[in-house]
């Protein structure tokens, strides 16, 4: 069964991938635009059609028609599907016939590729336990099915929600926790196969095979793509295909190509608040490179189009486009000082960044020493071939815009998060100009540096593939149904167990009161709930919420009929709520010892605690 679920998300991917392709090869056609390469024009038709469909996908949430109209989104696509398959079909003839093999070597990089490919695939369908997903990249779109659009000040991540995310209220929306999971592994294999399109601009068959599988075998890639519910690696797909059609050898400088190229970078801008310093990157590449104010007005006009709607969102709901984070000045009533302070540190905007970290963090190689994982380690491949990429950096317009793209970006997200997980938009960039200079080291000959630097890549990929098959090893039982979901989810499952004990105590309680919960990771709830964590939600003000009384008009206020505790009360609001608990306000109805996460759930350390539910006297 397990199996064949897998096999239908496949050809769900598969056909909805191809509906993005036939809709955005009619947008192409109608702005009259032809990429140089099959592959190119393929993905660009991809990246436009997604893109153009995420801007519905977000108009169909505001007209608060969810599930019918992401089922009209699904026949629209088809039915391009149908009208453009014979023109699709001869181009990805083409395109996959510039992949066959010119070497053993290259068929068996490739054979490798695809493996991994196939390993993610089936990893991403397990149960989702990402930390992030089950706080806010999941857990805000199965909110926005259940109450409508509207906006959620009890999750300060919530307002964080870019376009990208659509595409997991669009699988949510479809009936399909797993095809929504498929979708950011979509976004993984996009990205991909971009960078090898981009990599062979300047590198032959089996160096780009190469760096495409050094890409997947990453581990903030392969995390990414298989286990956080994070759909950040879209950026990096757009970004990469941007460069591709700022870089076409055969177009002209158009209005065309301007405003593609726009639409292209709202797709970065409008994925996350970091991804602005991307797309300002990419519109300093458009200035120089095209020199035209006409040719930039429709660059900004195409970035407006396609990326300003999560901002505009934000401004209707609070006044300030990217909330919370000009909140003090723009709308200071809205957010809480002790949800902001948490949020900050949670992004790294309130941390110090010197001039000393720039360098590694700009190759790849900075992390945090407080808390570093997967999640923000990219390797050492960039920064071991970095004097290659110098050798081989060339005066042409495929170079200068790679380059360009990549460092500016690097600043501006050193100086204003220094997280390096926010630096995998331009992680492809910067491997296809690696697999440049590679490149440079085989074609002059320089064996002694071939064969090194080879070595440690070799070494390197080694090292990624045993973290992947470490990492993978219990995703890929459960996918492929040999363990069980709960079992699964209650080893794995940030305060999966409290979700279950809440689901199973009042799923059944039949009407419209909400459950007070303080546990971040809610997406296994089944219940209406408002989140009271005082460093996740807005709604809970510390410095409001100070007596029985207050807390007393808070709950009938907000409709709150149940308050879940596990296993205490978060210390800053703690005091009265006990008191309401002592003096009966909140009546004990059920208890349950349930097993949890101590600390950070990397060290697997557990412990019990109690999941106390109480009911709210009238």
């Amino acid at each position: 069964m397990a199996l064949a679920t897998a096999v239908l998300a496949f050809v769900g991917l598969l056909v909805i991938c191809l509906g993005f392709a036939s809709f955005g090869n009619v947008l192409l056609r109608f702005l009259r635009l032809e990429m140089d390469r099959d592959a190119d024009h393929l993905l660009c038709a991809i990246a436009v059609g997604l893109v153009t469909s995420e801007v519905l996908l977000f108009l169909v949430q505001v007209i608060q028609h969810v599930r019918s109209g992401c089922l009209g989104i699904v026949a629209l696509l088809f039915g391009f599907l149908i009208v453009e398959w014979k023109t699709l079909w001869k181009r990805l003839r083409c395109a996959l016939a510039g992949l066959a093999p010119e070497s053993s070597l290259d068929r068996v990089l490739l054979a490798f590729v695809v493996c991994m490919a196939l390993v993610e695939f089936v990893s991403a369908l397990a149960p989702l336990t990402g930390s992030d997903a089950l706080v806010y990249h999941f857990a805000v779109q199965k909110q926005i099915l259940r109450q409508g659009f509207q906006a959620i000040f009890s999750n300060s991540h919530s307002f964080a929600c870019g376009q990208h995310h659509l595409l997991i209220l669009f699988g949510l929306a479809l009936g399909s926790e797993q095809l929504a999971m498929g979708f950011i592994f979509l976004g993984g294999a996009l990205t991909a196969a971009a960078l090898a399109s981009l990599a062979s601009r300047w590198a032959s068959g089996k160096v780009v095979a190469a760096f495409t599988l050094l890409f997947l075998l990453t581990p903030i890639v392969f995390w990414q793509v298989t286990s956080s519910g994070s759909p950040d690696i879209y950026m990096g797909f757009f970004a990469a295909i941007a460069a591709i059609v700022l870089c076409q050898r055969g177009s002209p400088q158009t209005w065309q190509q301007a405003f593609l190229v726009g639409l292209l970078t709202g797709g970065i801008a409008g994925g996350k608040y970091t991804g602005c310093f991307v797309a300002a990157a990419l519109a300093l590449a458009v200035v120089i490179e095209l020199r035209s104010i006409a040719g930039v007005s429709l660059f900004i006009a195409g970035s407006l189009v396609s990326g300003i709607w999560p901002y505009l969102r934000n401004l209707v709901w609070t006044g300030d486009p990217v909330f919370p984070f000009l909140a003090e000045r723009l709308s200071p009533g809205l957010a809480t000082t002790y949800t902001l302070a948490d949020l900050f540190a949670d992004t790294g905007t309130s941390a110090s960044h010197s001039f000393a970290q720039v360098l590694p963090f700009m190759f790849f190689a900075g992390v945090r020493s407080s808390s570093p994982g997967f999640w923000e380690f990219f390797g050492p491949v960039v920064l071991i071939l970095a004097p290659l990429i110098l050798l081989a950096l060339d005066n042409e317009r495929q170079w200068r815009v790679l380059i360009l793209v990549w460092v500016a970006s690097s600043l501006g997200i050193a100086f204003s998060s220094g997280m390096a997980r926010f630096l995998l938009p331009v992680f492809p960039l910067a491997l296809a100009c690696a697999a440049g200079g590679f490149e440079v080291s085989m074609r002059e000959g320089w064996t002694v540096v071939r064969r090194v630097i080879g070595s440690m890549l070799l070494l390197t990929g080694l090292g990624c593939a045993a973290g992947l098959a470490i990492y993978s090893q219990e995703a890929l039982r459960v996918a492929v149904g040999q363990e069980e979901r709960t079992e699964y989810l209650k080893e794995r499952g940030p305060e999966y167990q409290i979700a279950r004990v809440v689901n199973r105590a009042l799923g059944g309680i039949g009407n419209q009161q909400r459950v007070l919960v303080f546990m971040r990771h809610a997406y296994y709830l089944d219940v209406p709930y408002l989140n009271g964590d005082p460093g996740l939600s807005f709604e809970v003000d510390p410095a409001k919420l100070r007596s029985p009384g207050d807390w007393k008009a808070f709950f009938e206020k907000k409709s709150i009929g149940y308050v879940v505790r596990s296993p205490n009360y978060p210390s800053v609001i703690a005091g009265p709520l006990e008191e309401m608990e002592k003096a009966g306000d909140l009546a004990r109805i059920a208890q349950e010892e349930v097993q949890s996460f101590q600390g950070m759930r990397v060290t697997q350390v557990k412990t019990k605690i109690p999941v106390v539910i109480l009911k709210v006297s009238r």
